[in-house]
């Protein structure tokens, strides 16, 4: 069987009826999947971090914005915009950029692109570590926090190789998501179906779509030129290496698994496979 990959139910379910309705023969099988993430910190007083040479210039200013910004706001929206001016007033801008650039509007040049997304990405450090922070002292949004971030608890993330597993300041924590995901497969003698697949689905799911074609155009070929007499199976999976095309061109290998297509087109009647030895049936 030939997979074309793994969804959430409603995708899965769309591609599962557009391949129908190309006349494919589709299998779907639920499967429990789970993605673990290990992440490792210290945690402590930031006096303590200081003490360890723990604490840089980037963590005190995103204290100092923290400061500025949590007893005005009133809901995590708030604060997040609020937060992200103070750290860097241009943040709107660059955000709107990469929205008008999402949407075909503006292109944007390289290394401003670079610089975009590597500004969204200490964005969304900085968010989590304020996170931390407000959850690790008992922070409220909008009300008074007194001296609490004077002298707060903070987490910093590290890697525990560089950390003894006796430091009292080191937390690691493993979180494991499990969701249900489906399997849809087909059957590899069906790929030549392909041309029959709606445009839509070529649009919507066109790696899954290129995936089929290519897997497609090696049966196509295979059914359309029949081998003459018998051939062993090194032969037959030469014949499953394909260059096609001029200007673009597709390279496809299929050689590796030269045995499971013999097999499903041993299953529709095309050829018939005895020992290393195959035949076609014409």
């Amino acid at each position: 069987m030939f997979k074309v990959g793994e969804y959430f139910e409603d995708d899965a379910k769309s591609i599962a009826r557009y391949l129908r309705d190309a006349g494919f023969k589709v299998d779907i099988k639920g499967l429990v999947v789970a993605r673990t993430d290990f992440t490792a910190c210290l945690q402590g007083k930031i006096s303590e971090m200081k003490e360890r040479n723990k604490l840089k210039l980037k963590h005190e200013s995103l204290l100092a914005a923290i400061k500025a910004t949590v007893e005005k706001a009133t809901t995590e929206e708030g604060f997040r915009d609020l937060f992200l001016t103070e750290l860097d007033p241009d943040w709107r801008n660059k955000r709107d950029r990469l929205k008008l650039e999402r949407c075909a509007t503006e292109e944007m040049d390289e290394e401003t692109r670079k610089d975009v997304g590597k500004s969204f990405a200490g964005y969304i450090v900085a968010l989590d570590f304020a996170e931390n922070v407000l959850n690790l002292n008992d922070i409220t949004l909008g009300e008074p926090i007194g001296g609490r971030l004077d002298d707060p608890l903070v987490s910093i993330s590290v890697n525990p190789i560089d950390c003894s597993p006796d430091d009292t300041m080191l937390r690691e924590r493993l979180d494991v998501d499990m969701k249900k995901e489906y399997e849809i497969t087909i059957d590899e003698s069906s790929a030549h179906l392909f041309r029959d697949i709606d445009e839509e689905f070529q649009d919507e799911y066109y790696q899954e779509y290129q995936k089929i074609m290519a897997l497609g155009l090696v049966v196509e070929g295979l059914v359309e030129e029949p081998g003459k007499g018998k051939m062993d199976i090194e032969d037959f999976a030469a014949r499953c290496i394909l260059d096609v095309g001029d200007k673009f061109t597709i390279s496809i290998d299929a050689s590796l698994v030269a045995e499971e297509i013999a097999r499903s087109l041993e299953k529709r009647g095309i050829v018939k496979m005895k020992g290393n030895t195959i035949k076609w049936k014409v």
